[in-house]
C-alpha cells in the first residue's frame, strides 16, 4: 500500500509540476548530489527497483534540460530488470516520463521512441493502474503530428477514441476528436476534420476550456478553407472562451494557439498589424508560462512573425525572427553570421526548421542578396530530407513533398537567375542539386529500403518477425478491396503497419550508419555525372509552375540549362493534347491529321525551340510533372505538314530516347547487379471469371517460345501464386496481360489468371530482374505524383528493384503490341542495351509499315517507353534441334561403321 501511495504522489507531481526557470544546459552538467548518490544505493543495497526509478525521477524533475541525459542512463545503470508489478510500474512511469521530458526540452525523435517504447511494454503486459492514454497515447499521438507523420498520429488517435468510448469519458472523446481533426486539417482533408470538430463539440461541455479549443480547430479549417469572416467569428469565441481560464496551464497553452490562428486569419485578411499582436501576445504567454519548456512552439510562434513582416516587406525584422526560431531549435548553434546556415549534422527532424530557412530565404530575397536566399533553400531542402526519412507511410512523405514543392520552384528559379546574371558554374551545379533533392526521393526511399530489408538472417527474429508482418498487411490490403467489414480490417491494417513500422526502426538500429543517411552534395553529384557513358546525353526537366527547365548532362558534367518560356501553358495543354489524342483510341487521330499534326508540333517547339539532336548519342529524358505524360519518340520536329504519314519527322527520327525517374535513381539502377540470364513470362488472355475482352496472347507466346528459352506461364498456369514465386529469380520477366492504371482505379493491377497482382503487391517486393516488360495497357500510366513522376505500375516495378521496365503509356493495340514486342526482342540480342533495341524496334516496325498509312500514326506504335539502365542483357535463346541431330549422327556414325565392319567380316570369313 505505501509503494502504491508513493508511485501516486511521484505520477502527480509530474502531472501538475511546470517547472518555472528551466535554462539549458549540458546534460549531466551538475554533479549527483552526495545526499542523492547515498540514496541511490541504499536502494540498490536493498534491492529496491521502484524506489530507486522513483528517485531518479524526482531528481530530474527539478531541473529537466540539465539532467535528461541522468534521466536517460536510467535502464542502463540499473543493476537488474523489473519483477514484481510494482516494479513494472515504475518501469513503465520510467518510459512515459523520459518521453515528456525529452519532448519538453525539445528532442521530438527521442521523445517519440521513448513512448513507443513505453506502449509496446505496457501493450506486452497491460498495468489496470497505468493511465495509458494520458500518459503515453496522446502525447505520442501529438508528437507524431509534431513530426507531420500524420498518418501514424491518426493511428494513435483511433486507439485513444476506442479506449475512451469504452469508458464512456466524454472529454476524453472530446479532446480526441480535437487532435484527429488537426490530423486531418495538416493532410488537407477539411471535409473530415471539420466532421471530426463537429463530433468533439457535441461531446465537450460548454463550460469547459476543451471547448473552446475545438472551436479553435474549427476556426484554422475553415481559414483554411477560406471562409475568413466565419472562421474570424468562431476564432473570437473561442479566444473569449479560452481567456476564462487563464490560470490552467492547459488552458494558457490552448489559449496560445488561439492567438495563432487568429494570427494566420488576420494575415489572410491582410490585416497584418493585428496579426503581429496576436503572434506577439502568444509568443509572450509562452515566454512567462513555460520557461525553457515548449521550444519548438514559440519556434512556430516566431516563424509566423516572420511571415507577417516578410508579407509586409520588412525584411530585417523577418529575418530576425526566422533566426530566433533556428536557435529555439538548435541551442548550441553559433553562427557566424545572420546568412549562416545551420551544418547538417545539426539538423533533425523538425518541419519548422523548412519552415524557418525558406522564410530566411524570402527575407534575404526582400533585401535584394539573392545568394545568401539560395543558401537558405539548399540548406531548407537537407532539413526536408532529414524529416522524410523518419516516415514510415509513403503518404506522409508525399505530403511534406507538396508541402515545401513551392520552395523547390522558388529556389530552382533563384539559382537559374543568378547564372544567367552571373555566368558563375556554381549555381547550374546548385540547379541541378536542388532538382536533384527534390526528384524521386520517395521512389529511392522504397527501392534503398527493400535492398536494406530484402534478405534476413536464420535466427533473426525481427527481421522474420517483419517479413511476417508485411505478409499480414498485404492480406489485409486484398481483404479491404472485398470485405463489407471494412472498419474492422482497416484498423487490424493499421495496427500491422504501425507494428511494423517500429520494427523498421530496429532494423535501422541494428544496420547502423549508411551511405544514404547523408544527403546529396555537388561533389556527390559531378561523381554520378562521370558515370554517364561516352555516348549518352542526359535532359532533366524541371517543371514549375510559372517557368521550368532542361538541365543538359553528361559525362563531364553540365552542359546547358534550357528556360522553357510557355511552361504555365504547357503544364494545362499537355493533359488536354494526351487525352484528346491518345486516351481514346486512334479515331481522334484518323479523323483530323492535320489538327493533331499542327498541335503535336506545337508541343514539340515549346519545349525544345532549336535543340540539335545527334544522331550518334542516346538521349536520356528525366521528365517532370505534366511532361512525364508525353510520348516524346511521337512528338514532331518540322512545322510542315505532309499528308504521307510515313514522312512525317517524328522525333524518333531524329534522335535515339530513354527515361529515367532521376538521375541518382538511374545512377543506382545502372550500377546493381542483375541475374545474367533467364527469362519468365507470363500470358494471360482474360481473368478467370471476368468480363475482360480476350487478349490475342497466343501469337505473341508462340513466337516468343520458339526463340527465347524461358520458363513459361499461360492462361490457368499464370496464376498470382506463381507470378509472386518467379518474379525473385529471372533475368528477363515479361508480362502481357490486362493492365488498370490508378487513372482508372484506386489500387492499379495487373490481371492474373486466378486474381489480379495490385501494385501494392509490390510493397514490399525486393527482385532485381534486369528487365521487366509490362506488354499491358497503361502500365507506364498514372497519377501524377509531385516531384515523383507517374504512379504507374512501372513506377512499382522500379521500386522493387528492376532495373529497367518498358510499358505503355495507353490503350495499346493487340497486334501491333505483339509484333513490336518480337521486334523488341530480336533488336534486344543486337544493340548494345535496351533503350537502343527499342529505338530500333520502333523504327524497324515504321519501315516495314510504311505502306500502311493508318499504322504510321504515333497511337499505333509510341506507346511503349523504357525507362532505366543502359546496360547489355543477355537473351537465353532457344537452340536449334538440328543442332542435336547433327550431334547424334557424329555418336552414331562410329557404331554404324563398327557394325558394318562386323557384318563384312562375318561375311567374308571361311565356313567352317
Amino acid at each position: 500500500m505505501n509503494r502504491c501511495l508513493y508511485k501516486v504522489v511521484i505520477l502527480i507531481l509530474f502531472q501538475i509540476a511546470v517547472p518555472a526557470c528551466w535554462v539549458y544546459a549540458s546534460p549531466d552538467s551538475l554533479a549527483l548530489p552526495a545526499s542523492l548518490t547515498k540514496k541511490l544505493a541504499n536502494y540498490k543495497k536493498h534491492d529496491d527497483l521502484d524506489f530507486w526509478i522513483y528517485e531518479r525521477m524526482m531528481y530530474v524533475e527539478k531541473d529537466p534540460p540539465a539532467r535528461i541525459g541522468f534521466l536517460m542512463r536510467s535502464q542502463q545503470e540499473a543493476w537488474r530488470t523489473y519483477k514484481t508489478y510494482y516494479e513494472r510500474m515504475a518501469w513503465f512511469d520510467l518510459l512515459s516520463v523520459q518521453g515528456y521530458y525529452q519532448l519538453q526540452t525539445g528532442n521530438i525523435l527521442a521523445s517519440i521512441n521513448a513512448y513507443e517504447t513505453a506502449l509496446s511494454f505496457y501493450e506486452s503486459y497491460p498495468l489496470p493502474d497505468a493511465d495509458i492514454i494520458e500518459t503515453v497515447l496522446k502525447p505520442l499521438g501529438n508528437n507524431y503530428t509534431r513530426l507531420a507523420d500524420y498518418n501514424t498520429a491518426l493511428f494513435i488517435h483511433r486507439k485513444t477514441m476506442e479506449l475512451a468510448m469504452k469508458t464512456n469519458n466524454k472529454d476524453l472523446i472530446a479532446s480526441t476528436y480535437s487532435n484527429m481533426a488537426i490530423c486531418s486539417r495538416s493532410q488537407d482533408d477539411l471535409l473530415t476534420a471539420a466532421g471530426y470538430c463537429t463530433d468533439g463539440l457535441r461531446y465537450a461541455s460548454p463550460a469547459t476550456p476543451l471547448y473552446g479549443l475545438l472551436l479553435s480547430t474549427q476556426a484554422d479549417i475553415l481559414t483554411a478553407q477560406h471562409q475568413y469572416d466565419s472562421a474570424e467569428s468562431i476564432c473570437n469565441t473561442a479566444l473569449k472562451k479560452l481567456q476564462q481560464y487563464h490560470t490552467e496551464t492547459t488552458a494558457l497553452y490552448w489559449y496560445a494557439g488561439a492567438l495563432q490562428v487568429a494570427a494566420k486569419i488576420a494575415m489572410e485578411k491582410h490585416r497584418f498589424q493585428q496579426a503581429a499582436g496576436y503572434a506577439e501576445r502568444a509568443l509572450q504567454l509562452f515566454k512567462q508560462h513555460f520557461t525553457g519548456t515548449r521550444q519548438r512552439e514559440k519556434a512556430k510562434l516566431y516563424v509566423q512573425l516572420g511571415d507577417i513582416n516578410c508579407k509586409t516587406g520588412n525584411g530585417s525584422r523577418a529575418l530576425e525572427f526566422y533566426q530566433n526560431a533556428l536557435l529555439l531549435l538548435i541551442p548550441t548553434w553559433s553562427p557566424a553570421s545572420i546568412s549562416t546556415v545551420p551544418g547538417e549534422q545539426l539538423l533533425y527532424s523538425e518541419n519548422t526548421f523548412s519552415d524557418a530557412l525558406c522564410g530566411k530565404a524570402a527575407a534575404f530575397m526582400l533585401l535584394h542578396q539573392p545568394q545568401e536566399a539560395l543558401q537558405q533553400y539548399t540548406g531548407a531542402l537537407v532539413a526536408t530530407g532529414k524529416l522524410r526519412r523518419e516516415f514510415f507511410y509513403a503518404e506522409s512523405k508525399l505530403k511534406e513533398i507538396i508541402n515545401t514543392r513551392s520552395g523547390v520552384e522558388a529556389a530552382t528559379k533563384l539559382a537559374y537567375t543568378l547564372w544567367i546574371q552571373t555566368g558563375d558554374r556554381k549555381y547550374l551545379e546548385q540547379l541541378l542539386l536542388i532538382t536533384e533533392q527534390s526528384r524521386a526521393q520517395v521512389l529511392m526511399d522504397e527501392r534503398r529500403s527493400r535492398m536494406v530489408t530484402g534478405t534476413s538472417l536464420p535466427g533473426d527474429t525481427v527481421l522474420r518477425r517483419a517479413a511476417q508482418l508485411k505478409q499480414v498487411i498485404l492480406y489485409y490490403q486484398h481483404e479491404l478491396l472485398s470485405t463489407k467489414n471494412k472498419e474492422t480490417v482497416t484498423a487490424l491494417l493499421q495496427q500491422a503497419e504501425y507494428d511494423l513500422s517500429i520494427l523498421n526502426k530496429k532494423i535501422k538500429q541494428q544496420a547502423g550508419p549508411n551511405q544514404y543517411e547523408t544527403g546529396l552534395t555537388e561533389k556527390k553529384l559531378y561523381a554520378i555525372m562521370q558515370q554517364i557513358p561516352e555516348r549518352v546525353t542526359m535532359l532533366e526537366f524541371v517543371a514549375a509552375s510559372d517557368s521550368s527547365f532542361i538541365i543538359e548532362l553528361n559525362n563531364k558534367g553540365i552542359q546547358s540549362v534550357q528556360l522553357i518560356t510557355a511552361s504555365r501553358e504547357l503544364h494545362a495543354d499537355i493533359p488536354r493534347f494526351m487525352q484528346q489524342w491518345f486516351a481514346n483510341g486512334p479515331s481522334a487521330m484518323i479523323n483530323e491529321p492535320g489538327k493533331f499534326y499542327k498541335e503535336c508540333y506545337h508541343i514539340y517547339q515549346s519545349i525544345f525551340k532549336t535543340r540539335s539532336w545527334q544522331k550518334d548519342r542516346h538521349y536520356v529524358l528525366i521528365p517532370d510533372g505534366p511532361f512525364s505524360y508525353l510520348p516524346f519518340d511521337a512528338l514532331l520536329t518540322d512545322p510542315v505538314y505532309q499528308n504521307n504519314f510515313s514522312q512525317w519527322p517524328y522525333l524518333l527520327k531524329k534522335a535515339s530516347l530513354s527515361q529515367a525517374f532521376s538521375l541518382t535513381t538511374w545512377y543506382e539502377q545502372q550500377n546493381a547487379n542483375y541475374p545474367s540470364a533467364g527469362f519468365t513470362g507470363f500470358f494471360v488472355s482474360k481473368g478467370q471469371q471476368t468480363k475482360q475482352a480476350v487478349l490475342s496472347i497466343e501469337t505473341e507466346f508462340r513466337e516468343l517460345n520458339k526463340k527465347i528459352a524461358g520458363r513459361y506461364y499461360t492462361n490457368s498456369a499464370a496464376t498470382w501464386e506463381a507470378f509472386n514465386n518467379a518474379v525473385t529469380s529471372t533475368g528477363i520477366l515479361h508480362i502481357s496481360t490486362h493492365a488498370v492504371s490508378s487513372v482508372l482505379a484506386t489500387e492499379p493491377y495487373l490481371q492474373l489468371y486466378d486474381k489480379p497482382f495490385y501494385l501494392f503487391d509490390l510493397r514490399y517486393k525486393h527482385f532485381t530482374p534486369a528487365l521487366v516488360v509490362l506488354s499491358a495497357c497503361k502500365t507506364a500510366d498514372g497519377n501524377l505524383l509531385v516531384g515523383e513522376g507517374l504512379n504507374s505500375l512501372s513506377r512499382g516495378f522500379t521500386a522493387a528493384g528492376a532495373g529497367g521496365v518498358m510499358a505503355g503509356l495507353w490503350n495499346v493495340n493487340d497486334k501491333t503490341a505483339i509484333a513490336l514486342t518480337q521486334l523488341f526482342y530480336e533488336q534486344l540480342s543486337k544493340q548494345n542495351d535496351i533503350a537502343l533495341a527499342l529505338h530500333h524496334a520502333k523504327k524497324q516496325w515504321l519501315l516495314s509499315n510504311k505502306d500502311n498509312a493508318l499504322v504510321q500514326l504515333p497511337y499505333y506504335w509510341a506507346a511503349f517507353v523504357y525507362s532505366g539502365h543502359l546496360k547489355k542483357i543477355q537473351v537465353p535463346a532457344v537452340q536449334s534441334t538440328r543442332r542435336y541431330y547433327w550431334f547424334l549422327a557424329l555418336l552414331l556414325i562410329p557404331g554404324a561403321v563398327y557394325v558394318y565392319s562386323r557384318l563384312n567380316r562375318k561375311k567374308n570369313s571361311p565356313t567352317q
